[in-house]
């Protein structure tokens, strides 16, 4: 548990750096919004096959080989991205941060639940916020050091350190479980296998996942400055609170919330939405900044953990890398329409991609209410040992 403490901690710190100078890093070299949304967008169509791919492979050979790749992927796409400029080869390293991303946000889920399955609501409560909670440090970090470092400075550093956790993880994590004997299925992706409350969570996880991209991706840090016309140092204040106010909750509430997990999610995710929306009407900066990390501290912090509980509850045991791989492979494809979005509205009003994305994050709660069977409430029971 340590080394993958470790390899999600610098994950996220790293992750939060190359996040929030992505974006300025691009506007930098004058590329439109169009061409932001295309970058963005365009790495996301690898993460559909990515998803169940690494799954699939972690249930057949380990979980620890597949993991690790995340971490090399990652280093590569961290130090090349201020080498190689050109639209083309941004679009290449994004796909590699994002697949990155993928394989190590499925491979978690699983790696976690393999070994504490009867806690596991509480532990990637605990795991999840962490990360996020790196990420904002990251994030206030990069904010800071823009005005005394050039972005190839911080991009080298970041990949560098990644790179080390790679080699550190690859020796010395030892992993217990070995994998099923089960053969390789490259038609895996279009098994329509999944049970009925997973498809239901998946069909909503796509419209959600549309939504939250629209606000989320390349267009978060420009939105701040260009309608209020601040510094990069004082975004990156507010994005680092924003990754803060879902980490440090979502730490405490994974072990003190024992609510039904339908409910939690339905109602949550539909906060989330109405306060991602309201967050265009102040015209203050300070505002605006508090109504948008409010949708995460009543929002994320709750629905998070609730519905990767239910992901990991409906997955079948001998398969279950498959099945989360499934999961996020098919609602991940929203980060592709979200970006594109954003691109095409965000020329029109700075505004619209925000309201966009709130409309569309409330209207994905709309298939979670079909959820049945009666296993939405899983209490945690602690481990002894």
């Amino acid at each position: 548990m340590p080394y993958l403490m470790l390899a999600s901690a610098v994950f996220g710190l790293t992750l939060g750096i190359y996040d929030f100078i992505l974006p300025f890093y691009l506007n930098a070299l004058n590329f439109s919004y169009a061409f932001m949304g295309l970058i963005f967008s365009f790495s996301a169509i690898f993460l559909f096959f990515i998803r169940v791919y690494s799954g699939h492979l972690s249930d057949l050979l380990g979980r620890k080989k597949i993991f690790s790749l995340s971490l090399l992927l990652a280093s590569i796409s961290n130090i090349f991205t201020p080498i190689l400029p050109h639209l083309s080869y941004q679009i290449l390293l994004r796909s590699f941060r994002e697949i990155s991303r993928a394989i190590k946000e499925t491979l978690q889920q699983v790696m976690v639940h393999d070994r504490w399955k009867e806690n596991f609501r509480h532990l990637i409560a605990w795991v999840g916020g962490a990360d996020f909670t790196l990420q904002g440090i990251g994030i206030i970090l990069a904010g800071f050091l823009m005005g005394n470092f050039s972005f190839h400075l911080l991009f080298l550093i970041s990949g560098s350190l990644l790179f080390l956790t790679w080699i550190l993880f690859t020796f010395k994590y030892r992993e217990t479980f070995s994998g099923y004997p089960h053969s390789f299925s490259w038609s895996l992706p279009f098994h329509l296998d999944l049970s009925r409350n997973l498809i239901l969570i998946t069909v909503s996880g796509f419209i959600l996942y549309v939504g939250v991209s629209v606000s989320h991706s390349f267009f978060l840090p420009l939105f701040f400055y260009k309608k209020f016309s601040v510094s990069p140092p004082l975004v990156s204040v507010v994005l680092a609170f924003h990754r803060l106010s879902l980490g440090l909750p979502m730490i405490a509430m994974g072990k003190i919330a024992r609510w039904n997990l339908k409910y939690t999610c339905i109602l949550f995710i539909l906060l989330q939405g109405i306060l991602i929306s309201l967050t265009v009407i102040p015209s203050s900066f300070l505002n605006a900044s508090i109504l948008w990390l409010m949708h995460d501290i009543v929002g994320a912090s709750l629905w998070v953990p609730a519905r990767y509980t239910l992901i990991l509850h409906y997955s079948q045991d001998r398969r279950k890398g498959a099945d989360v791989g499934k999961v996020f492979s098919w609602e991940g494809m929203g980060w592709i329409f979200g970006p594109l979005i954003a691109g095409k509205t965000g020329n029109i009003s700075v505004n619209l991609p925000f309201l966009l994305s709130g409309i569309i994050v409330a209207c994905s709660i709309v298939p979670l209410f079909f959820l049945r069977d009666g296993v939405e409430r899983v209490p945690a029971r602690r481990v002894s040992g």
